[in-house]
């Protein structure tokens, strides 16, 4: 088969998407280099995220196992901790140059995007002296700024900020609107919610300069490290009143209304319950208090405010909770919606500019969805939640604010009527939703394709802004980014990203294509599937996205070819790709009666690992077991169904309780595979590619009890030293085993605070080793502050550098892949996107029988009753044709018209014909040809 190779980069101007070629090894009678059309069912290759399943597993990787709760404020505590170590990694450096010494030098780290799919974006806004300035915050990405009317982005928070950013308010009055105000703290959606588990923010920050550079307000800055002591650490929404001769600035955040006349060198608090007055030290989490709120200016200085009746205690509801009305800037309040006899979590404003006493509120509760239309003239306040779409309609799908995570209301400039209401879809009603007639699905997902997104557009809306000179022209912000529309009345609306260099992507994985003559990386994403993205420096349109959903685990062959992608959890593919990325066949590949134990089930972002020695073998966490295929390439396409073909259940792997998280496989000695669980047990398995595989558990009482094994790495030179990663907070992070897992020694050194790991030191979310051809090792770990490397493992002794602290700085690196074949390595961060370097002096590693001729190994077991292997060695990745004749000559099944790869391979037949029928006993023949040339092998059925 001919190899398409990769394209140039340097000629990508004439098609965006030439810079996304891959190259493929295909023989030249099986070309598939034609897209396919991907069946919508059974199951879907575009899939939906999975929010509640997320939550679950963020906080599940992050727990104090000992509380069972993620420590009060670590957020900013962990980046303190952080920036302590590198100002003393800079003075340990000092010594070191007057000496004469040089300090190791960092790696040569480049982000790569993907330039063109941002991340989840709640806080937008647009200059009022200039349409091209727009700034705009990731809420795991930072603040970003753009003065072409989004043709690039420049981030304008530094790296040791806080990188949360919920809301944004410019000051319009005229000689002020330099000044600017962005909140901080995701309540939801960030992780799960539970009283003291989410990551808080830092409270506001301003800016004086047009949004060029930022700083914290001492005022909203919480002093008490590890606590929740301030109602700043989660700011919801921010209004300013440009009336006003001071400088006023109204904030909506946890507990109520906040409000200050200097520009925020103080507050009061004007709505809900007031926490500023609270007793020094007092823990919020212990008061009841309103845990929605929301701030609303309309057009003519008219403020509302929402305040919930849900508070962070279930068992008590606020009485304040509903929807207020202030026509003095935000001192006084009339209650026009009360909430005080049910249950409302969010409620959400939008006001009308053609007619200013006409407001909609739209919120969520147990009940579901609510809309409410307001008019101040009439005092008539209208309940047409009836018309919001409910699922009933053959044409719109049920209006979903997934609990609060998604939730907006618009009103289109020019006509009070035209009203836009936003959860995971967009729907757009002509007659203010006071008919079900006239709503439309205008955004998300795609009315003709429910689990692929709208064309050019993303799920979950968090914000809509009208352009000022022409109201028809909208910025949408989601959890895919920015998007523009010019005309946002079309009956099917056109959009258009603005995603150009906004590197706000949240990544979960990484893998660095394994095939030396591709440079691409491929990474799972938070809401934006799985990415395929050009390994070079950020440049136009960079990126494509394969999958859907929530991209998860991600593989690549050494030889090109197969790609092994998932969404979450563990929804495998097996994927071929053109030249431009686009899927040109597939296969479902986990396995029917995978990660089905209720209270055991698959990870969210599932782990599997392909064997490096035999690219065709995987395997698989399987939520209380170790799955193996002994040959993927078996599978048939153009299923959408899991599978049985070639899987085995390795039930002796199997744990009572908790779930696999970490998996890796050797490759000196090969064959040895270490797994840990989530209840923080290590095992090793022994001949794990045969029957006669051993299991032995290697939990040593050092090591940090009920802990989440979140990374393993094996030493590729030595099967008995490996790296073990613990992701909670406040335990011992990173351990070392030399033989095997007698023994453990913490080699987490100065990433800990404290040796018993209490403190705010980091959560680490990966490990790796990389063999040096001195024989050293090179040694990295991705944490929540950052990417740290060390050349010396010593202990509790051990120092961990932060590398690249101006590019990657303080950002989470949730997975590190390199390729040992040049040392290219790719880190995969929540809310920076992905960046890459080139690790010098990789001792590279050879895991193909070099110079043999096409051979047949084996036939065995030979007589066979259920399963048969045949081991064969190629000279060249090709495709294989293996076929079985009975001994007349007839052809009884093909068992393989697919790839395989230089050097070792095995395939399976189970004494079935092409029906599946069972075939009697006898002899049978194995024909396999190869490159022109044909054997054959004979192997006896013998069942009884």
């Amino acid at each position: 088969m001919k190899k398409m190779k990769w394209q140039n980069y340097l000629l990508a101007t004439v098609s965006v998407y030439v810079v996304i070629f891959l190259s493929l090894s295909f023989l030249p009678q099986e070309k598939v280099d034609a897209p396919i059309q991907v069946p919508s069912t059974p199951a879907e290759i575009e899939g939906r995220e999975d929010l509640q399943s997320r939550d679950e597993y963020e906080r599940q990787m992050l727990v104090n196992p000992k509380t069972g709760n993620i420590p009060y404020n670590i957020k900013k505590d962990e980046l303190s901790f952080a920036k302590e170590l590198y100002r003393e990694q800079l003075l340990n450096e000092i010594p070191l140059s007057n000496a004469g010494s040089e300090a190791t030098e960092d790696l040569a780290w480049f982000p790569i995007g993907p330039e063109n799919y941002g991340g989840r974006t709640r806080a937008l806004a647009v200059d009022i002296r200039d349409e091209d300035v727009l700034l705009a915050g990731g809420v795991s990405g930072g603040m970003w700024r753009s003065t072409n009317f989004g043709a690039n982005w420049r981030k304008t928070t530094t790296n040791d900020q806080i990188q949360s950013v919920t809301a944004i308010v410019q000051d319009t009055r005229a000689g002020r609107e330099d000044t600017w105000y962005y909140g901080t703290g995701e309540l939801v959606g960030n992780s799960t919610r539970a009283p003291g588990a989410p990551f808080r923010g830092d409270g506001i920050y301003k800016s004086t300069d047009g949004g060029i550079t930022w700083s914290v307000l001492s005022s909203t800055n919480a002093d008490e490290p590890g606590l929740f002591v301030s109602p700043f650490q989660y700011v919801w929404d921010m209004e300013i009143d440009p009336s006003s001769t001071d400088d006023v600035v109204l904030a909506a955040v946890f507990g109520g209304i906040v409000r200050s006349t200097d520009g925020g060198q103080s507050w009061t608090t004007v709505l809900g319950r007031d926490l500023l007055n609270e007793p020094a030290g007092a823990d919020l989490n212990e008061i009841a208090v309103p845990f929605y709120t929301d701030i609303h200016r309309t057009i003519d200085n008219i403020y509302y405010a929402t305040i919930s009746s849900a508070t962070n205690d279930p068992d008590n509801t606020a009485p304040s909770g509903g929807v207020y009305r202030s026509e003095d800037g935000g001192i006084t309040w009339v209650n026009i919606l009360s909430y005080s006899n049910e249950v409302v979590r969010r409620t959400e404003v939008g006001s009308s500019q053609s007619n200013p006493d006409v407001a909609y509120f739209i919120s969520d509760g147990p009940f579901g969805n609510r809309l409410y239309r307001y008019n101040h003239a009439t005092s008539f306040l209208t309940n047409i939640s009836s018309n919001l779409p409910d699922g009933e309609n053959s044409n719109l799908e049920e209006f979903n604010s997934q609990g609060s995570y998604n939730l907006l209301v618009a009103i289109h400039p020019n006509d009070e009527n035209v009203v836009y209401a936003g959860g995971t879809n967009l729907y757009r009603s002509t007659d203010g939703f006071t008919t079900e007639a006239n709503v439309e699905w205008v955004g998300g997902y795609n009315p003709e394709s429910p689990n692929e997104p709208y064309a050019n557009h993303h799920p979950d809306q968090h914000e809509l802004i009208f352009l000022p000179s022409y109201g028809n022209r909208m910025i949408s912000a989601n959890d895919g980014g920015i998007f523009l529309t010019n005309n946002n009345l079309a009956e099917e609306i056109a959009y258009e990203s603005m995603n150009n260099g906004f590197i706000t992507t949240q990544y979960y994985t990484a893998a660095i294509s394994q095939f030396p003559e591709e440079n691409v990386v491929f990474g799972g994403t938070q809401d934006n599937g799985s990415i395929v993205t050009v390994n070079q420096p950020v440049f136009d349109n960079n990126s494509l996205r394969v999958l859907g959903g929530d991209g998860g685990w991600t593989a690549t062959t050494p030889f090109g070819f197969y790609y092994y992608l998932s969404f979450q959890n563990s929804r495998i593919f097996r994927l071929t790709l053109n030249e431009n990325s686009q899927i040109t066949s597939f296969a479902r590949v986990d396995p029917t009666g995978g990660g089905t134990k209720p209270s055991q089930p698959y990870l969210f972002i599932n782990p599997f690992v392909l064997d490096p020695y035999n690219a065709n073998k995987m395997y698989l966490a399987g939520g209380d077991v170790i799955w193996r295929n002994r040959n993927l390439s078996q599978l048939s396409s153009g299923s959408q169904l899991t599978t049985s073909n070639n899987w085995d259940e390795l039930t002796r792997t199997s744990i009572d309780e908790g779930q696999i998280t970490a998996l890796q496989i050797s490759t000196e000695n090969r064959d040895w595979l270490y797994y840990g669980t989530s209840t923080g047990r290590i095992f090793k398995v022994g001949n794990a590619n045969t029957i006669d595989y051993v299991v032995t558990e290697i939990t040593r009482d050092n090591l940090p009890e009920l802990a989440y094994v979140r990374s393993i790495a094996v030493d590729p030179r030595d099967n008995n030293t490996a790296m073990v990663a613990f992701s909670n907070y406040q335990v011992p992070s990173i351990f070392l085993t030399t033989d095997g897992g007698d023994s453990f020694v913490g080699v987490s050194g100065n990433l800990e605070e404290n040796l018993d790991g209490t403190g705010n030191g980091p959560s680490v979310r990966w490990v790796t080793i990389v063999p040096q051809t001195d024989g050293t090792n090179f040694y990295l770990a991705g944490t929540s502050t950052g990417l740290y490397s060390t050349e010396v493992l010593d202990g509790s002794n051990t120092t961990w550098s932060l590398e690249s602290p101006d590019i990657i700085g303080n950002t989470v690196v949730n997975m590190i892949d390199y390729r040992r074949f040049d040392g290219k390595i790719a880190i995969a961060t929540h809310g920076r996107g992905m960046f890459t370097a080139e690790v010098p002096n990789v001792d590279p590693f050879d895991n193909v029988l070099e110079n043999k001729e096409f051979e047949i190994v084996s036939v065995a077991p030979n007589p066979f009753s259920d399963f048969v292997s045949v081991r064969l060695n190629v000279p060249e990745s090709r495709f294989s044709l293996i076929r079985i004749y009975d001994t007349n000559g007839n052809l009884v099944r093909r068992i393989s018209n697919s790839a395989a790869f230089q050097g070792e391979n095995e395939f399976f037949w189970d004494g079935t014909d092409a029906a599946g029928a069972r075939m009697p006993d006898g002899i049978y023949i194995f024909r396999i040809t190869y490159g022109g040339t044909s054997l054959a092998k004979r192997v006896i059925l013998q069942r009884n």
